[in-house]
């Protein structure tokens, strides 16, 4: 378990050295200096003494039909693999690395279980289909779906890994890149049209009306008909968006930005909002989740504040597919962990929109 077993965040196989060494060379652009040498180091460790640097262990009995044994028939061959812990979350699902006997890389795979993760699960492996038949631009290098099957009645999905760098530079996960993200969005062209007219209003309005909470429903439907009122009259380009392009889930390596965790990928939607969420992302993770922060992500984004142009329309639609989504987790299980970031996208939506105060507060 690493770092121990007091906040443990990875486990990997202690009879498999290479394996657990390379578990720890996954690099993304949010990283830092201190973390990517952090992660060099450690996995200099494992590879030669894991046992007597990361003491803290579970021990597993193997079987006939256990995970390693359904991957082992998947890739022809004996496996190990790593799995990572992340927090406590509606959409949290195991996610391994998966190693040949040699600690080489094959995949990386993740595992369904619940009715949430088993749709995210299954929309990735889709989501891998459409990007493998599509024209991508050259720039942007995805994974390729490997295998999708059912274990112990939960899907699993094996994708290739991507070989990442350590050469990123942490400062660069503040520069948006605008010109891959428009290039990316464009391969999925649908031409230009109302918003109310995209499948994306409709899957808000359909949001909308489920949610549980009267208050929160009123208010939402009071922002979705006033950005209804803003979108008369100002057409907009469609095409696909990654759904959560973020730092920690780009890399770049050679000239090339690398992308994964596919589970959000929609077309259809205004092109631009890959951009908002980027730049939200970026300083809420580092400043914390406010309704300021909010707003200066949208600016790193260099989105106008001013209404009435196209990409303030754009950053309307974001805040509200992004309201939509926190809204719909907050009220599932485990929806208490963004319960306060739905609260504050909504608010963030309402002062975007120029809504009074009063329709903020319901």
């Amino acid at each position: 378990m690493l770092p121990h077993a007091g906040a443990p965040r990875l486990l990997v196989p202690v009879g498999n050295p290479a394996a657990a060494a390379r578990a720890m060379l996954r690099f993304s652009a949010a990283l830092s200096t201190g973390d990517t040498v952090k992660r060099i180091g450690v996995s200099a460790l494992l590879r030669g003494r894991a046992a007597a640097a990361f003491p803290d262990r579970i021990t597993v009995s193997e079987r006939v039909g256990s995970m390693r044994d359904y991957l082992s028939g998947v890739f022809g061959e004996p496996v190990d693999f790593s799995l990572g812990l992340g927090t406590a979350r509606v959409n949290r699902k195991p996610v391994l690395q998966v190693f040949d006997a040699k600690g080489r890389s094959l995949a990386f795979v993740k595992i369904g279980g619940t009715s949430v993760t088993e749709a995210l699960v299954r929309r990735e492996a889709e989501s891998l289909q459409r990007l493998a038949a599509a024209d991508l631009p050259a720039e942007i290098e995805v994974p390729q779906l490997v295998h999708l099957g059912t274990w112990q009645g939960a899907t699993v999905v094996a994708m290739t890994a991507l070989e990442t760098s350590f050469l990123q530079r942490p400062k660069r996960q503040f520069d948006v890149p605008v010109p891959e993200m428009r290039h990316f969005a464009e391969a999925f062209d649908e031409g230009t049209r109302p918003l109310t007219e995209s499948p994306l209003w409709d899957q808000m309005l359909t949001v909308q009306k489920s949610l549980a909470s009267s208050d929160v429903r009123s208010r939402l439907g009071d922002a979705l008909n006033q950005l209804r009122l803003a979108s008369e009259g100002h057409p907009l380009p469609l095409g696909g968006w990654h759904g959560d392009w973020t730092p920690w889930n780009m890399s770049r390596r050679r000239g090339r930005l690398q992308l994964w965790d596919w589970e959000r990928f929609e077309t259809g939607v205004p092109v631009g909002l890959d951009r908002c969420h980027y730049g939200v992302n970026a300083i809420t993770h580092s400043e914390g989740f406010t309704q300021a922060s909010v707003l200066r992500g949208l600016e790193l984004a260099e989105v106008p504040e001013e209404p009435g142009s196209d990409e303030h329309l754009v950053a309307a639609t974001y805040l509200a597919a992004i309201t939509c989504r926190y809204l719909e987790g907050a009220e599932s299980e485990l929806g208490a962990a963004i319960e306060d970031r739905s609260r504050v996208v909504l608010d963030t939506l309402c002062t975007w929109l120029g809504m009074p105060a009063q329709a903020r507060h319901g």
